[in-house]
């Protein structure tokens, strides 16, 4: 049996993270509702119901719980794509899986998202540079594309082109989606998501394959 202090612990552990969720999620309507700049921790703790002192508890300050807003979606966009890319076999397939689940989980997700696009665009370090947009972010989030493609390259699955080019035009079509996903209300994401697997599948076909 476990000791009774462990089972406590994981419980308080366990009710933490729960709170925590709560404050991230009223932080998103609250940033949906008003924009980042008037999102303050009162606002946020009055939509949670809590006092501005329990968010307090669990984030030090606005800047730590943005932060850790962006790293939730990113996090929570993870568990969606990655078991979709998993179980795609080769890596034509791995590709289309993950355009196609990175679309559908912005689709079901417009107010994190735009949530998230409002952080990044605002949210400064001490030096007043933006927090996320470093060269080694960028790296990390297009790196499984990269890896996607100079394994089917070497599989010959892909023709000649170079993977992080390629990578990041993906990227770029991928994050348009969300932009245009939160500015028009009748965006067809099932339509666009249809259009841009087919355009890369192209792009990176192997010339003479007519598959």
């Amino acid at each position: 049996m476990r000791p009774e202090n462990e089972t406590v612990g994981q419980q308080r552990s366990f009710i933490e993270e729960a709170r925590r969720r709560q404050i991230i999620a009223s932080a998103v309507e609250v940033i949906s509702e008003v924009g980042y700049g008037s999102a303050s921790l009162a606002r946020i703790a009055k939509h949670a119901g809590i006092s501005k002192g329990v968010i307090s508890y669990h984030f030090a300050r606005k800047d730590e719980l943005m932060e850790q807003l962006v790293i939730q979606l990113y996090v929570s966009a993870g568990e969606h794509i990655a078991p979709a890319v998993m179980a795609a076999e080769g890596a034509h397939n791995q590709l289309l899986a993950y355009i196609g689940s990175n679309l559908q989980f912005i689709d079901a997700n417009k107010r994190y998202v735009a949530a998230l696009i409002d952080v990044v665009l605002n949210l400064r370090d001490a030096d007043g540079k933006p927090r996320f947009a470093s060269a080694e972010g960028e790296q990390e989030i297009i790196q499984p594309l990269v890896d996607i493609m100079r394994e089917g390259q070497r599989r010959g699955e892909f023709g000649d082109f170079d993977p992080r080019v390629m990578a990041m035009s993906i990227r770029d079509a991928i994050d348009g989606a969300a932009g245009r996903a939160i500015r028009e209300k009748d965006f067809d994401m099932t339509t666009y998501s249809a259009h841009v697997c087919r355009l890369f599948d192209v792009a990176t076909r192997k010339r003479g394959s007519d598959d």
